[in-house]
């Protein structure tokens, strides 16, 4: 087993490039095995930073929303571009020199970064687990025989190695979510406006290494486990659960159910907590076909070589006509589960069906195969990119707690603006300590996930397209 420190160590590592060295020694691994693609000879941070040094006093200090990420080294996910630095989206096919600042990379440097290197992405962000292609895997620092997840999993392990505490990660279907449930972290994908000029399942955020880490990242107020409102603070949290998949027919493991569920009912210990019940289905699993029709159709003008998930896609969205993509995002913005979940603020699921399988579990499979397995293993995430509510995973237990062992992860989704992301982020800490006195081993896994048990062929439901994870 890989060692795999939790946070940095100072008085080993002071900076990201010592913590990458030690990381290579203690392990054997190579960078890209540590999630890190590419590492920059001159690290990136805007002058006007650098010259106030003042700022610099006080990194963490909350009063300062206009510069979450003052002092920090952070990683920029390999689909972004850095002026001067190779982005490769994934694939060695397709790496260029960047000639500017993307809009992602100057919010970052604005927001105080400083942009030490790229992390590991899945092929143009499509998949829900990451294997670069041409380039070596990130390794799961929990379990070396489980993925990383993805498409976000450089970030994830990069951050669960303790190589930074705050890594850029981006979310169009759980990849934020995914791979730090992979990972044995705790994960926000924030509210974003889905309707920016078309329809955009994509939200941009960060993997970091803790909670409170995570609310600073975002500009967000401590998390406060004590004050869990609503919009109307008077009325208490209502929360409902479910573990029937929002998007298949398929199966889940009786382990994650049976764990899920407890952790959810503990909720009703916290005083601000009014109940917890069953949740209805949003709506029929059908209605997943406008979403995966949609993002294959986004999939249409990729150039040049791709894997073949990716080309797959690539072909059954230039089968999408112009006038059925915009019928598609009028159907997906017009979707509203707040009237099945009327009676609730926030709905809590498994993350992952089934703990992280191997290391080309999907790809192995044909790319529509491949397609339905992913969907079966994430069933529910999806639902917070349609509708751009916030959304955040928790470890039911802490991974140093397990070594060897997967923590089963738990999702739990605002409905609309009922509750905000720094009120998930307090709850997902409240469950955290509530689930910490539960007996450890019933709340993780010990092998890597089985999706062929998840049951994902041949559903009713299961046509053509996919989804951006």
């Amino acid at each position: 087993m890989n060692p795999a420190p939790n946070h940095p160590q100072p008085d080993r590592a002071n900076s990201f490039a010592d913590r990458l060295a030690y990381a290579r020694r203690d392990t054997g691994l190579s960078n890209a095995q540590l999630g890190v693609t590419r590492v920059y000879d001159n690290p990136h941070s805007y002058d006007f930073l650098r010259s106030h040094p003042d700022l610099h006093d006080h990194p963490n200090h909350p009063n300062n929303p206009d510069l979450p990420l003052i002092g920090e080294e952070v990683l920029i996910k390999d689909l972004q571009q850095v002026a001067g630095e190779v982005t490769t989206m994934g694939s060695v096919h397709h790496g260029f020199t960047a000639a500017y600042h993307d809009t992602t990379a100057h919010r970052l440097l604005a927001g105080g970064a400083t942009l030490v290197g790229a992390s590991a992405s899945a092929e143009y962000g499509t998949t829900a687990y990451t294997e670069p292609v041409g380039m070596p895997h990130p390794v799961n620092p929990l379990h070396p025989e489980m993925m990383a997840g993805g498409s976000s999993g450089g970030a994830a392990v990069a951050v669960a190695r303790g190589l930074v505490n705050i890594a850029h990660a981006t979310d169009g279907g759980g990849s934020i979510r995914i791979p730090a449930a992979c990972c044995g972290l705790a994960a926000l994908k924030p509210a974003h406006n889905h309707q920016f000029g078309t329809f955009t399942p994509v939200a941009q955020g960060f993997i970091a290494a803790d909670i409170p880490t995570t609310a600073r990242a975002y500009g967000l107020p401590a998390p406060d486990r004590g004050t869990l409102h609503r919009s109307h603070p008077s009325q208490p949290l209502r929360i409902g659960y479910t573990n029937k998949p929002f998007h298949t027919r398929s199966r889940v493991s009786p382990d994650i159910a049976a764990a899920t569920a407890a952790a959810t009912a503990l909720a009703t210990t916290h005083p601000l907590v009014e109940s917890v019940s069953q949740a209805p289905a949003p709506y029929p699993p059908a209605t997943f076909q406008f979403f995966r029709e949609l993002i294959a159709s986004r999939c249409a003008d990729l150039p040049g070589t791709l894997s073949p998930i990716t080309a797959w896609l690539r072909e059954e969205g230039r089968q999408v006509p112009k006038w059925r993509r915009q019928q598609l995002e009028q159907q997906i913005v017009g979707l509203d589960p707040q009237r099945a979940w009327q009676h609730f603020d926030v709905i809590a699921t498994p993350t992952l069906a089934c703990a992280p399988p191997p290391n080309g579990a999907f790809s192995q499979l044909t790319p529509v195969d491949n397609f339905w397995a992913q969907t079966a293993w994430t069933p529910w995430g999806t639902l917070w990119n349609l509708t751009g509510w916030a959304s955040v995973t928790l470890p039911l237990i802490a991974p140093e707690r397990v070594p060897g062992r997967w923590p089963i992860a738990l999702l739990l989704g605002a409905v609309g603006n009922r509750v905000s992301a720094a009120t998930l982020l307090s709850l997902a800490g409240f469950l955290m300590d509530a689930t910490s006195h539960l007996p450890a081993e019933s709340l993780s896994v010990a092998v890597p996930g089985d999706i062929e048990a998840l049951d994902f062929r041949a559903k009713p439901d299961n046509s053509h397209n996919h989804h951006e994870h």
